[in-house]
Parts: C-alpha cells; sequence; structure tokens
C-alpha cells in the first residue's frame, strides 16, 4: 500500500501513513524527503523501534550527529535521551522538565543540524506538547519595511546546555552568527532565523533598537496562526525541518513520566543568506 501524507490543517506539518520505519523501500524514502521538505514537519503514528532502528530510520534524512551525552537510558552516542526520569535525584536524560521557550537546534554552532527525529516512548497525560513555527510564512508575512530592515542582517545566538529559558542562561556558552534571514537550498524558500531562546542580537543595530527588532519578530514567530501544537501518543515519531521551524514545548506535570529519544540530523553547509 503506498504512503499517503496528510496535511494537518495547521500553518506546516502533514501525517504520514502506511510508512514503517523499520522496513522501507528507497521509493519511500524519497516520498518521505519530499513531505519533509514541502511541509517542514511529518509525523508518523504508531511505530515501534529499537534505538538501532530509530538511528537507521534518521538516516534517511542525512548523516546522524553524536549526542552531546550518553544517557543510560540509551547507552548510545547517536541517541539523545530527553526525559525527567531520575535515579537517586539525578535526571538521566537532557531537559528534563517542564516548558521550554521557541528554539531552533544548534543554532548556537556553525554549522546547524538540518533536523531532528524525535520517538515518543513515555507522555505525560496532559501537557508535553511540542510547538512548532513556520518560519517560511512567517517571513512571507512580514510587512515589506521589516523585509527590507532585515536583508544582510546577521544575528549572534548562544546556548547554555542546561536552559529552558532565557533567563537560565550564562555568558559562557558556544556562539555563532548567522543570517537573520536564511534560504533552504531545496526549496529556495526563504526563512526567518532568530528565537527568543537563544538569540542575543542583532548585529550592527545598537543594543536598544536590536532588543525592541528581536521581541517585535519572536512576537510576530510565536502568533498561533504559524504554529502547529503536536499532542504526543506513544509510538509517534516527528522529524523537523530545524532550518525552517522554530519549537517549543509546554509545561508538564513532573509526576509523570516523559521518555522521549531522539536523533539529530546533520548539515554540511553553513546556513546561506
Amino acid at each position: 500500500m503506498p504512503i499517503t501524507v496528510t496535511p494537518t490543517g495547521a500553518a506546516l506539518g502533514a501525517i504520514v501513513s502506511n510508512f514503517d520505519a523499520r522496513n522501507f523501500s528507497p521509493e519511500d524514502a524519497k516520498a518521505i524527503n519530499e513531505a519533509f521538505l514541502k511541509h517542514h514537519v511529518i509525523v508518523l503514528r504508531g511505530q515501534t523501534l529499537t534505538d538501532a532502528e530509530l538511528v537507521e530510520f534518521g538516516k534517511c534524512f542525512g548523516d546522524i550527529e553524536k549526542a552531546r551525552y550518553i544517557s543510560p537510558l540509551s547507552g548510545r552516542d547517536d541517541i539523545m535521551v530527553i526525559s525527567n526520569i531520575r535515579e537517586d535525584g539525578k535526571p538521566l536524560g537532557q531537559l528534563p522538565d517542564g516548558e521550554m521557550s521557541f528554539h531552533f537546534d544548534r543554532i548556537h554552532q556553525p554549522k546547524p543540524c538540518r533536523g531532528a527525529a524525535l520517538y515518543c516512548v513515555e507522555t505525560p497525560k496532559e501537557g508535553g506538547d511540542t510547538l512548532f513555527s513556520n518560519m517560511v510564512l512567517a517571513y512571507e508575512t512580514l510587512p515589506e519595511a521589516t523585509k527590507h530592515k532585515l536583508v544582510g542582517k546577521t544575528a549572534l545566538n548562544s546556548f547554555s546546555y542546561t536552559a529552558t529559558s532565557r533567563d537560565q542562561r550564562d555568558q559562557d556558552g558556544p556562539r555563532a552568527t548567522h543570517p537573520v534571514v536564511r534560504t533552504i537550498p531545496e526549496t529556495g524558500q526563504k526563512s526567518l532565523y532568530l528565537c527568543r531562546l537563544m538569540t542575543d542580537r542583532i548585529e550592527g543595530l545598537p543594543e536598544a533598537e536590536s532588543g525592541a527588532l528581536i521581541d517585535e519578530l519572536c512576537d510576530h514567530i510565536e502568533n498561533p496562526r504559524f504554529v502547529y501544537q503536536h499532542k504526543w501518543r506513544v509510538g509517534d515519531i516527528l522529524i523537523w525541518d530545524n532550518r525552517c521551524t522554530c519549537h517549543a514545548r509546554t509545561d508538564f506535570s513532573s509526576a509523570e513520566r516523559r521518555l522521549m529519544k531522539r536523533v539529530t540530523i546533520g548539515d554540511n553547509a553553513v546556513p546561506l543568506p
């Protein structure tokens, strides 16, 4: 049975059906890549994967990067575990608790990742949703005067690895400068490329003007009309294009377990203006 791709009805995203992430043909891999480029976020339901199978599936979209930390909940250096499960009070995964502000993965690195695939193993009954903003649509709907203001602009981005909000960051984390508007090579689409959690300043502007413009753009990006909110089910795999989607997480109870496993899809090029 051929795979089917059904848009979510939100500003981005599609549900892919009739696809087994453990066993797929080259034709299926091509079709799911096309859906990835068109819809920016794709969702597979009802999957059951080992860690090794998750890594092999992730390779459909590119080379897999190493995780910063190896979790005892996986033991693999190519699986990032995101979880609030603790042992002797210490989290066994990364980014364990609560709400997380809108961000791009690894925008603080010279070559940010192309995307990621996140697999749901355990999820709370309420909360812990992931929100994605369509940064192509957000750019397209900016006033022309604002677009003109952004031409040629770059922004400095930094991150502290345990931070889930801007006020938790320190000044010693890694940092990188990227275009405020980047071009997606395969489609030629322009995408806003800054976020509330990690963008420090727009270079070449006075500090007050830079801060005001970042706030204005982040308020625009986070408008619900650009957002798809994913409510997780066990067995979901969600793959997103990190070049043109900004994502966040809603709050959830620390009394309920949440266990997600992620493979990070690398990119071999710096963001293009």
